[in-house]
């Protein structure tokens, strides 16, 4: 979504402006298909713009939905986040003037010349820091069987252990051993 923050820096310092974000599903066409690279599917952002000194302060939370898989039994999964932020916008030039002003620090993220702020990178990196790493279906989920690869939920079930037979020496030493002191 990309929004103009001319109208609120034309402002007195301190305006604020609140700004909503709502989306479900997320339209690969649209203004926020930029959330669809980091697996969202919908969205549901509120956020206060304020007038500062150096620019455009933006702060808010946003809630969504992750399209995942649990890491235990591969099955697809929504995994809602939630993620509160707040980041500063940089004017590089003046609404009223024009004229350039003082350079922003080199991590800044800038407001340029045409006043146009595209809030879909900072939605996109605040919700995918929030998301879990190893997201599950559910708290108790069994996971894959490691030998045959049928999902334990639906199928729990055990397997003889295999024998490697690069032990079947110490096994027989251990039987040896067993025997004689019995």
């Amino acid at each position: 979504m990309v929004i103009n923050v001319a109208p609120l820096l034309k402002q007195p310092l301190g305006t604020r402006v609140d700004i909503e974000v709502e989306e479900s599903p997320i339209d690969p066409r649209g203004d926020n298909a930029g959330l669809l690279d980091a697996a969202i599917v919908d969205i549901d952002a509120k956020l206060h713009a304020t007038h500062t000194n150096p620019g455009a302060y933006l702060e808010g939370s946003a809630d969504a939905h992750v399209a995942a898989q649990c890491a235990r039994c591969l099955t697809p999964i929504d995994t809602p986040v939630h993620a509160d932020f707040a980041e500063q916008y940089f004017a590089t030039v003046p609404v009223d003037t024009g004229v350039g002003i003082v350079a922003a620090p080199l991590d800044a993220k800038t407001v340029g010349s045409d006043f146009m702020v595209d809030l879909t990178p900072l939605l996109r990196e605040e919700l995918i820091l929030v998301t879990p790493v190893a997201p599950v279906c559910r708290p108790d989920c069994a996971g894959l069987c490691p030998v045959c690869g049928d999902d334990l939920n639906d199928r729990p079930h055990a397997h003889d252990e295999p024998v490697d037979r690069r032990w079947t020496a110490l096994q027989e030493l251990r039987d040896k051993i067993g025997k004689s002191e019995s």
